[in-house]
């Protein structure tokens, strides 16, 4: 399959509650190392904001959908072991293929660094401890802000495999994957020089004054992305309602209201026509006709 640029973010009115403490953030953090190990997906940038995180991938769409889905997974576990009572947290992302349109690359990739700062917090993109925007055009010596502890001493960092066993699932927030155990981390923190590509991505802009003219980010550029994610994303309708359009679909097509009695080529059809006539999420497709996410995405555009 051919290797792409991918977004990935979540919505932020459905995540809202993603980081509830300081501790949320290091899981969030740790988890996207943990997911970068085992996937064959290369992370080029990402920030982690309090409602929802963003990443820019490189990879086969299979590869970072699977990227995707293990973030969900692993966060979502880590909210419902460590939150009173278990957790609410709906997390849910979306995987927005940028295919050859260099536009909108320039736009999502400086979009996903400077999520902070457009925010409104108080932090320039390089100096905000929870994103990348910290490695990407420097020069010369500087520290990165992982390595200061919380009494603004710097601190050496160390190799993974150096740890003890206890150290290294309380990095991980998992027991389930690990990582090599020749990656640096620091202050509870697994760093991200370990696996985030930022040759890839200084080469989307080529120079400095290129990415420090993107970084103002206007507007009108913005609202274009977005509104290339949106087209992208789909319509989600209420799941009573998309029920219902399913049914109503798959008997004019097919003669019976019930997807599962449909063989794999005919539910894909039938999310061909779900998506051209009601222009449904992939998320939502997959779900009312009983196939995995993969499947859809690879037949249904």
């Amino acid at each position: 399959m051919k290797k792409q640029f991918f977004h990935v973010c979540a919505n932020g009115a459905d995540a809202r509650n993603f980081i509830i403490c300081q501790a949320d953030y290091y899981a969030a953090f740790n988890l996207i190392a943990v997911c970068a190990a085992n996937t064959q997906v290369v992370v080029v940038s990402f920030s982690i904001e309090d409602s929802h995180p963003h990443f820019l991938l490189w990879g086969t769409e299979e590869a970072c959908l699977r990227f995707k889905i293990l973030y969900e997974r692993l966060y979502t576990h880590h909210a419902a072991a460590t939150r009173k009572g278990g957790s609410e947290l709906v997390l849910r992302c979306e995987l927005y293929p940028i295919g050859d349109d260099q536009d909108y690359l320039l736009n999502v990739a400086v979009y996903t660094v400077i999520q902070a700062t457009k925010d409104g917090k108080a932090v320039m993109p390089y100096d905000y401890p929870w994103g990348t925007g910290c490695l990407v055009f420097r020069k010369g010596f500087y520290v990165l802000p992982w390595l200061f502890d919380a009494q603004g001493n710097i601190c050496r960092p160390v190799p993974f495999g150096s740890l003890g066993a206890r150290a290294r699932r309380k990095l991980l927030h998992t027991r389930e994957w690990t990582i090599p155990d020749n990656w640096l981390v620091c202050n509870g923190l697994i760093l991200p020089t370990n696996y985030v590509d930022v040759a890839r991505f200084e080469s989307i802009y080529g120079t400095h004054n290129r990415f420090r003219v993107f970084l103002s980010s206007p507007k009108q550029r913005e609202e274009a992305m977005l509104a290339k994610m949106a087209e992208q994303r789909g319509v989600m309708f209420e799941d009573q309602e998309a029920r219902t359009l399913c049914g109503d679909t798959c008997k004019q097509m097919f003669g019976t209201r019930d997807p599962r009695r449909l063989d794999g080529p005919k539910r894909i059809k039938l999310a061909q026509q779900l998506r051209r006539q009601y222009k449904l999420s992939f998320r939502q497709l997959a779900t009312l006709v009983r196939l995995p996410e993969t499947e859809v995405r690879a037949y249904v555009r």
